[in-house]
């Protein structure tokens, strides 16, 4: 679901539409219970809850939407919230794993970006860096 090139990662249908669902029955939830709740507390209350919960969840679906990597034209475009790089593979130095997150560094040794190691479609990328002669360590 959401691929952006030939060879890229993806998001996962069930947690998407789970966190999607999530936002959508508990903003409902506290609009119903603003709006029906005439100044009770408790009402008022659990409507501020639920509304926390529907910025958490829709900060979680941003994340989702924005946590990607994919190669289109020999180049490694990965992309975290607000944060795009494209590193092209011949500047690729090495690529290391810790903690669930793939770090790629270019020759220089600095930081180009880093991509979720659990995301789908993870192994295609890591194939194609593979076959290209990229050192992981």
């Amino acid at each position: 679901m959401f691929r952006h090139g030939e060879i890229s990662t993806e998001i996962d249908k069930a947690p998407f539409f789970f966190t999607l669902a999530a936002f959508v029955c508990c903003l409902t939830a506290a609009v119903l219970l603003f709006v029906l709740a005439r100044g009770q507390a408790l009402a008022v209350f659990a409507g501020i809850l639920l509304a926390i919960v529907a910025l958490a969840a829709l900060a979680v679906l941003f994340a989702m939407l924005t946590d990607r990597a994919y190669i289109e034209d020999d180049v490694l475009v990965t992309s975290y919230l607000f944060r795009k790089t494209k590193t092209p593979i011949r500047e690729i130095g090495k690529i290391t794993l810790k903690d669930q997150v793939y770090s790629v560094y270019d020759r220089r040794g600095r930081p180009a970006g880093t991509i979720n190691a659990q995301l789908t479609g993870i192994d295609g990328i890591l194939l194609c860096l593979d076959k290209k002669g990229v050192p992981f360590l």
